[in-house]
């Protein structure tokens, strides 16, 4: 009987090559060990191209890590020689997406592998050449080219993610606008040279936009019809939310989140068509004076499409209480995230332990929470009850997520040493004590 492999062998080239584009580049170019027929088929790929090694960036930035890898110069040495190998390999017409990233400030190489994108039709390109020295982010950093008649090829492009990348207000208006017809996803963070953006005209469809750690940015301008989400951190500018109807989904971190929270009542209009909202209160320095005065617990416009809220912020009271007010703002709110930043020892707040006696906190009432979201949880007296007024106040809940890896963590190789360790241990042990006080509620603890 013939094996399901002498099948697959009989397809034709073209087939095989298809099947490997759906898989990953390391795993495609593993399958030339298979035989002699399949020793070069990899060189058709053109799914996802994604040149990334976050394990040894991150023994970089933390050596206490210990991943085991070489010293910065020698592994971007490595990196380099790594991705012009691969490219120049590859035989096909079209790539779906290449991915790079890596501390690299190579900028003849950079240069050729933006033409690679640009001779390949990609949909989607995400250059990230973010420095192991955050202080340095800004020293040496490669400039995105600026003749522009290069770029006519970039017709094919839907999504473009710089960051750690130079690039000017004058070239991303002209790549939005003449070059990129088909552009709805676009990300650019830590530039040195973008001070001023203007992003509008007829045809423009970009749908999500992304500015991140701009420094340098004084002035920004959108008449975005078509824009779905926006997610802004840098300076406090004198931004207006008037020209973008369709925006649902908005995210704001550092002194601009700490400007918008501060200043709800005056971006009414726009918070009333949000569906999520992301804010960054750790900027928010709100005193108890303030909090009894009642100058930001009744203030805040309703938000009566908001379906999700996530908020980053520390344990301390008066943080807490404000996420209570935003809760009751949104009177459709499903999901409630909350983000701590801080790992400190919640005890040593004296504040903390009077949340459950805050005045605030005796006539609220959360109408529609159905799952809520904890991450960074220690297990201190804020922690429990912070769980416990969202149980006995939202009448609908019915998932609780407790999560106790701290935030910055998530998403990165620290992740996994750090579930290792006692301290996490000992905060998971505190969270499946506080749900078992709570049975008639699921409770998720990874």
């Amino acid at each position: 009987m013939r094996s399901v492999g002498d099948h697959i062998n009989e397809l034709p080239d073209d087939i095989l090559v298809n099947i490997l584009s759906r898989l990953t580049m390391k795993e495609a170019v593993r399958t030339s060990i298979i035989s002699s027929r399949w020793r070069y088929l990899w060189r058709g790929f053109s799914g996802c191209l994604n040149f990334d090694d976050p394990f040894t960036m991150a023994n970089s930035k933390w050596p206490h890590l210990n991943l085991k890898s070489g010293p910065i110069n020698v592994e971007r040495h490595k990196f380099v020689s790594w991705v012009n190998q691969v490219l120049s390999s590859l035989e096909g017409h079209c790539t779906e997406e290449l991915r790079i990233c890596f501390d690299v400030f190579s900028n003849h190489d950079i240069d050729n592998w933006i033409k690679f994108a640009l001779e390949r039709r990609v949909r989607r390109l995400e250059l990230d050449f973010s420095r192991v020295v955050y202080n340095l982010r800004f020293v040496g950093q490669y400039t995105f080219p600026s003749h522009l008649d290069f770029y006519s090829s970039f017709r094919h492009l839907t999504d473009l993610s710089l960051t750690t990348v130079g690039i000017t207000g004058e070239v991303l208006e002209h790549l939005l606008c003449y070059c990129c017809p088909v552009l709805e996803v676009l990300n650019v963070a830590e530039s040195s040279s973008l001070t001023s953006l203007k992003l509008s005209g007829p045809s423009l469809k970009l749908k999500h936009l992304k500015l991140n750690k701009l420094d340098d940015l004084k002035d920004l301008q959108l008449h975005a019809p078509n824009l779905l989400s926006f997610e802004y951190s840098g300076p406090i500018l004198p931004f207006s939310f008037r020209n973008v109807p369709n925006l649902v989904d908005a995210s704001f971190w550092g002194c601009f989140s700490a400007y918008i929270a501060k200043n709800l009542c005056q971006h009414s209009i726009f918070l009333v068509q949000l569906h999520t909202l992301k804010l960054d209160t750790c900027h928010l320095l709100i005193g108890d004076s303030e909090y009894r005065a009642g100058r930001y617990l009744h203030d805040i416009p309703e938000m009566c499409n908001l379906k999700h809220l996530e908020i980053i912020g520390t344990p301390k009271v008066n943080d807490l209480i404000f996420c209570i007010a935003l809760l009751k703002a949104a009177p459709s709110l499903y999901k409630f995230s909350l983000k701590l930043v801080s790992q400190y020892d919640y005890e040593s707040y004296e504040s903390v332990k009077t949340i459950k006696d805050h005045p605030y906190l005796s006539f609220t009432e959360l109408r529609s929470i159905r799952v809520v979201e904890l991450l960074g949880f220690v297990g201190h007296t804020a922690d429990f009850e912070l769980v416990m007024y969202l149980i006995f106040s939202a009448k609908l809940l019915e998932k609780i997520i407790i999560d106790p890896c701290t935030t910055w963590r998530v998403g990165t190789p620290a992740e996994l040493i750090w579930r290792e360790t006692a301290e996490y241990q000992s905060a998971r042990r505190r969270a499946f004590e506080l749900a078992a006080k709570f049975p008639l509620w699921e409770f998720v603890i990874p």
